[in-house]
């Protein structure tokens, strides 16, 4: 359990210096060295939050046996059973993630 949520953390970790070095580097966006600091942090950890409840759900809903009809269908649900869930977790930690930088006052 340990090994997958370090290794969620990791990847949203990744993926938010990148999006924190295209908003420092951006000249439509300013949010001073604390507001870059906190997108990095909350960002960080709201994702990582909504990617471990979703490889929580995907781990108790996944189905046992999957039926296709071909071979693109069997890879498209293989695939979404894969990352699916775990995607929509992140993508609902990066709206709270929105939230709560606009609660803060820092507006992207």
């Amino acid at each position: 359990m340990q090994a997958r949520t370090l290794k969620s953390l990791l990847i949203c970790l990744g993926i938010f210096v990148v999006l924190t070095g295209m908003a420092v580097f951006s000249s439509q966006i300013y949010l001073g060295f604390f507001g870059y600091l906190a997108m990095l942090i909350i960002g960080t950890l709201t994702t990582t939050i909504g990617v471990v409840i979703g490889d929580g759900v995907r781990r108790l809903a996944k189905p046992d046996l999957v039926f296709a009809a071909d071979g693109v269908d069997l890879l498209r649900k293989k695939v979404f059973w894969l990352v699916g869930p775990q995607a929509i977790g992140w993508f609902v930690g990066y709206i709270a993630f929105k939230g709560v930088m606009g609660k803060l006052g820092f507006y992207l």
